[in-house]
């Protein structure tokens, strides 16, 4: 049981590290739409005009509550000079959430993400702080939350609220070594991600907990795969699973008929199929 465990924590690990392309001071911050713990969603984008300071946390991060108690103080402090802060939640149910805040006296909005908020950001772990400025631009971030890390965010919000932070320029992407990838294998490597968020998303849903999240991620996944190989009967197959996880029948029923299309004695697009009620038979003619 306990290499189990040690296997799937290491799989989420591995999971929630951000992708090579994630955010960079001095880019424009990835837009987002997120509910908060009390129903209204909030948008970057209708943040406009404002110095927004994002923490993304977890009430299993050590070091989370000593940062998200600052960003109450700073709220206090910045907030009538144009400081909006907002906790960014990572996979945590509302009413624990919800709790938590209010154990910890935090008045700010809080918010909750299945995990693509974070990867936009390149978030690889918790507590992670990040700076927005009133042009919506990355300007700084925090990683973690040791001794000296209070003096300097507060210096870095006081300066940015004022408008005196330095510009930093973005940097620059890494150059391309060697021939670029193949499209058929970046489309492979869709699918083991994918099929990796399916398999943990039904050993969290094995263990009794709810799982929102991998599923969805699953889908996007493969989504993507079969963009760049449409042709491949291995990512239909995944996908239908993964449509099939998330209660979407009838798009799971067209992925699995798409696979059978493409190869007629496919026995998973076939049990797909029977699994979902329907006969095995490729798709009708459009």
């Amino acid at each position: 049981m306990i290499r189990r465990w040690t296997a799937l924590w290491a799989a989420l690990v591995a999971l929630a590290t951000g992708p090579v392309w994630a955010l960079q001071k001095g880019e424009p911050a990835p837009g987002f739409s997120l509910t908060s713990t009390e129903g209204e969603v909030i948008s970057l984008s209708g943040l406009s005009g404002s110095v927004v300071v994002i923490s993304f946390w977890a009430t299993w991060g050590k070091h989370c509550p000593e940062e998200l108690k600052q960003l109450q103080e700073l709220s206090r402090e910045f907030g009538e000079r144009g400081l909006v802060a907002l906790g960014i939640n990572e996979r945590e149910d509302q009413d624990t959430v919800a709790e938590f805040a209010k154990q910890n006296e935090l008045t700010y909005r809080m918010l909750l993400d299945e995990g693509g908020v974070a990867r936009a950001f390149g978030v690889n772990g918790v507590p992670d702080l990040w700076v927005i400025d009133r042009k919506g631009v990355a300007r700084a971030r925090f990683i973690g939350y040791g001794p000296t890390v209070p003096t300097t965010i507060r210096e870095t919000v006081a300066a940015a609220v004022a408008g005196t932070l330095p510009v930093e320029p973005a940097t620059p992407p890494a150059p391309e070594v060697g021939p670029a990838i193949p499209l058929a294998l970046r489309a492979y490597a869709h699918l083991q991600l994918g099929a990796a968020h399916v398999n943990i998303g039904d050993a969290f849903v094995k263990a009794g907990y709810r799982d929102g999240g991998h599923f969805t991620e699953a889908v996007r996944e493969l989504r993507s795969g079969v963009a760049l190989d449409a042709k491949s009967v291995e990512l239909h197959i995944w996908l239908g699973l993964a449509l099939e996880r998330k209660q979407e029948r009838a798009a799971a029923t067209r992925e699995y008929q798409t696979a059978l299309l493409l190869d007629p004695v496919n026995v998973y697009a076939q049990d797909g199929l029977r699994r979902l009620g329907v006969p095995p038979s490729p798709p009708p003619e459009e």
